[in-house]
């Protein structure tokens, strides 16, 4: 029995005599859970597989590589707390995302509230796109930022030193809401009606369905997979960019 069933039984009862049993959040307790959260992040990896919890302390502390140390915590399924004792590995692991496990994206949060996990929303992560076949006329930074918006909420965009963005693609972090289908294209339209497609391209993308275009499962245990040949899915690995690794 998971621990949130217990929870809403007793919090469909009311009792007098349970009412002496709160404890009231405030004063000094609130200030020390303020400090102790500021030092840790929440995440939750996406996958229908099992997750080893040694398996996860080993595999991040490998990609992090922080100056301090990281304790690793298991606090229901698939969700982890992660206690920096240094801020700086805690900024540079938040702003240096996505992270994964065996293929698997992780959700990395701040604490928010009171800390209660059931309540974080999990449910939005930056990623580097590649924006492929912009048109020159729209190589403009504002003009890239508003192409970007229909992705998700644009963070930063990266320009040449005279803050031009004229290259094969335009790369740009973006926030994206990952309860949503992965976005496979923008449409640029001319005033004459016309369509420009432009190719959206993702760097570090997990493992993710070709059927429905979720992140979390893959086609095969998808409710919309009807057994149809990988190649003729809706997705496929082309919205993952490929390494320098692989080009050469």
């Amino acid at each position: 029995m998971e621990t949130k069933e217990p929870i809403q039984k007793c919090s469909a009862i009311t009792l007098e005599e349970e009412e002496e049993d709160k404890v009231m959040y405030g004063g000094n307790m609130k200030a020390n859970g303020i400090k102790i959260a500021s030092g840790c992040l929440v995440g939750k990896i996406l996958t229908t597989r099992g997750i080893s919890h040694e398996g996860v302390k080993a595999a991040l502390q490998q990609a992090w590589r922080p100056m301090g140390s990281v304790k690793v915590e298991s606090l229901r399924k698939q969700i982890f707390m992660f206690k920096f004792s240094v801020e700086e590995d805690k900024k540079r692991v938040l702003a240096g995302g996505p992270w994964h496990f065996d293929r698997a994206l992780i959700v990395l949060e701040e604490p928010r509230g009171i800390g209660n996990v059931a309540e974080q929303a999990f449910s939005h992560v930056s990623f580097l796109f590649q924006l492929h076949n912009v048109p020159l006329m729209c190589m403009d930074t504002n003009t890239i930022r508003k192409i970007a918006s229909k992705i998700g909420r644009v963070e930063d965009l990266a320009t040449d030193a005279t803050r031009d963005c004229f290259r094969e693609y335009i790369q740009v972090r973006i926030s994206i809401d990952i309860m949503k289908r992965l976005k496979k294209v923008i449409r640029i339209q001319q005033e004459n009606g016309k369509e420009i497609m432009v190719g959206v391209v993702y760097e570090k993308l997990p493992d993710f369905c070709f059927c429905c275009g979720f992140i979390g499962h893959q086609f095969r245990e998808c409710a919309q997979y009807k057994g149809q040949p990988k190649e003729n899915l809706a997705y496929g690995a082309w919205l993952k960019a490929i390494s320098l690794a692989d080009r050469t």
